[in-house]
């Protein structure tokens, strides 16, 4: 949120369908955070006093919240921006841990004398939140990274990474760790600098690319805006990030500076959100929704599109529940070792019976224990029909991507290494029984059902 006026773009760009889906009800939002979801409900995150967020049943229609995050602010915010208005900027969201995290900017206008702060609760329908403090600070240096903008993103291994940055020092990013929120290690400087007009950074990842989406130009002016999204793309998520491209311009049609991207993984979609100011409204700032898909390995927008599933899982947190025994899969004692077996146990609510479905966009996904944090996979990298199913640290092999087949409502699911799916072995109704892969037989304890727990 650093002034400045960019002459011109000058660059190549996707351009967008002139034909939109109607949002309605309550959509004015500026620096949107990922919109997300807890149980029927979508949430949306916004630049505003104390917090601001809408909701919704269908991504189209949005209604306010009852109230802000913070009715109060966290009092390290004084101490740190004497001179903070109580408008929290740009917050971004993400589920980890058993909470969702709320991570958010404090600054003023041009400085980078700002921090990013986190917060979290069990619940959004029926939040309760907790402020943890500072993540991470800049001090006002000219070639700091400016603490403002966060941005999360878990990565195909269950990792979950902090990008962040303005104007003075450019794009940051470090590890964020799952049980605190806080940073795991250092930050990496990954883009910009020198007080290049870069900021309000989105990293997101389909096959073996990682995107990085960044603005470029002026925000907070209204319809004089000079804002416009560019994105570059990497094999690695720290980068370079190369052949960078505009992908939506400054203007088309009545939408004037677009800014700030998120990505939502939903049914196999992806829908992306951002804000644009609105040149048939005088320039308020609003909620755009649009829909993402790749072509010759770059991301596409349009606007034209219904919200529909694409024939896919939505990533989130899930129980995998075997048809045949209405057990539930987890490591065999709640273990955190690599190799230890994965069994079935009755549902206890364990974190341990919690996965991570990560899509990679290729038709395989990632499953990630949500307690060790490491993948399902199938032992000793076997083909074999009754090798065992274990977990072990995600290197991306293909015996730990899985293909995910419904029919009648439960899943087949599959070993990209072996095309074979999970299997209780023996037919067996005993907790503490080895799921295996075995030749598919269509049988009952080779069907899972999928139920989305946050």
């Amino acid at each position: 949120m650093y002034k400045r006026i960019l002459a011109g773009i000058g660059l190549w760009f996707c351009s967008v369908a002139a034909s939109a889906i109607t949002l309605n009800g309550l959509i004015n939002s500026h620096d949107p955070g990922t919109i997300t979801k807890d149980g029927s409900t979508y949430f949306h995150f916004t630049t505003g006093t104390g917090i601001w967020y809408s909701t919704s049943t269908n991504l189209t229609t949005w209604t306010g919240g009852p109230g802000p995050v913070f009715s109060s602010y966290p009092s390290w915010i004084y101490s740190k921006v004497p001179n903070f208005s109580g408008s929290f900027w740009a917050p971004d969201i993400i589920h980890m841990n058993g909470y969702f995290y709320l991570y958010y900017s404090v600054s003023t206008f041009g400085s980078s004398v700002s921090a990013i702060g986190v917060a979290r609760s069990a619940s959004l329908t029926s939040p309760s939140w907790q402020d943890l403090g500072i993540v991470v600070e800049s001090f006002g240096g000219g070639s700091e990274i400016n603490a403002i903008d966060p941005a999360l993103y878990r990565d195909h291994d269950g990792k979950v990474y902090m990008s962040y940055g303005s104007f003075f020092g450019g794009i940051g990013l470090a590890e964020i760790n799952q049980s605190t929120g806080k940073l795991n290690g250092s930050v990496t400087k990954i883009y910009g600098g020198n007080h290049a007009d870069i900021e309000a950074p989105y990293i997101t990842r389909n096959g073996d690319y990682y995107y990085l989406f960044i603005n470029r130009g002026a925000c907070c002016q209204g319809a004089s805006s000079t804002y416009y999204v560019q994105v570059a793309r990497s094999t690695s998520i720290y980068g370079p990030y190369t052949d960078v491209r505009t992908i939506l311009p400054n203007v088309d049609g009545k939408y004037k500076g677009p800014g700030h991207i998120g990505v939502l993984k939903q049914d196999g979609c992806n829908y992306v959100s951002t804000h644009y100011y609105d040149l048939n409204d005088n320039g308020a700032a609003k909620l755009d929704l649009l829909k993402m898909t790749y072509s010759n390995g770059w991301p596409t927008l349009t606007r034209s599109f219904s919200v529909a599933s694409c024939g896919g899982v939505s990533d989130g947190l899930y129980r995998i529940t075997s048809r045949h025994s209405n057990k539930d899969l987890m490591p065999a004692d709640k273990s955190t070792a690599n190799g230890a077996m994965v069994q079935q146990v009755a549902w206890n609510n364990y974190r341990a019976q919690q996965w991570y479905l990560i899509n990679q966009g290729t038709g395989y996904y990632s499953l990630i224990n949500a307690n060790s944090l490491k993948s399902m996979d199938v032992y000793g990298v076997s083909t074999a029909a009754g090798a065992n199913i274990a977990q072990w640290d995600y290197w991306g092999g293909t015996g730990q991507k899985w293909s995910l087949t419904s029919s009648s409502g439960y899943y087949t699911i599959r070993s990209q290494l072996s095309n074979l799916p999970l299997d209780v072995l023996n037919f067996s109704t005993a907790d503490g029984a080895q799921i295996i892969q075995w030749t598919a037989t269509g049988a009952n304890n080779q069907q899972w059902t999928l139920t989305r727990l946050k």
